[in-house]
């Protein structure tokens, strides 16, 4: 590593719970899934009735609109669909991110081989995505802040509310450099 790496940590609040049904369905038809599995989801969401118990004291049925179920093990791939067309709108002219070079004949660990051009490849990373949370990175402390209000308009967007007690930056200097706080 010979660049300044800048990551933020961003956690959402009531994920699972904030998302609208009807740009769900939307979404999964944008990347391509059948509608067979639009409708099967859907029908898993639609007409869902719950009930609060309190101290003993249970309210009345009613209807839940939002969100997907918790504990479905659909739930976290849904979600993705959502934040990653969340991301594509954030991100739509401009991608902040670190590029990686990486070998593609599988030496892995052979640093005379990285060194040949025929031998690797490049990528550049802009996020990191695990079930509702994302950890953004850059290499400029510019760019992370950029990003962030990228994302953070995005998510305005799309319904979403970004949890500011659980965000984090990290920022890694490159070696033999002094740390600044970002």
């Amino acid at each position: 590593m010979r660049n300044h790496f800048y990551s933020t940590f961003v956690g959402l609040t009531n994920a699972f719970d904030t998302l609208n049904g009807e740009v769900l369905w939307k979404i999964i038809q944008k990347f391509g899934c059948p509608d067979s599995f639009t409708h099967m989801v859907r029908h898993l969401h639609d007409d869902i009735m719950v009930c609060v118990t309190d101290n003993g004291a249970t309210s009345k049925a009613f209807t839940v609109t939002n969100g997907v179920k918790q504990g479905c093990v659909l739930a976290p791939t849904l979600f993705s669909f959502v934040f990653t067309d969340m991301l594509m709108d954030a991100y739509l002219d401009e991608r902040p991110g670190i590029r990686i070079v990486y070998p593609i004949d599988g030496q892995h660990l052979n640093q005379r081989r990285m060194h040949s051009q025929s031998h690797i490849s490049t990528a550049t990373i802009h996020e990191l995505l695990l079930a509702y949370d994302c950890s953004l990175i850059a290499t400029a402390e510019g760019d992370m802040q950029r990003s962030m209000d990228f994302f953070t308009d995005a998510f305005g967007n799309f319904g979403l509310t970004i949890n500011t007690e659980k965000n984090v930056v990290m920022h890694e200097p490159p070696p033999n450099t002094a740390y600044h706080a970002p």
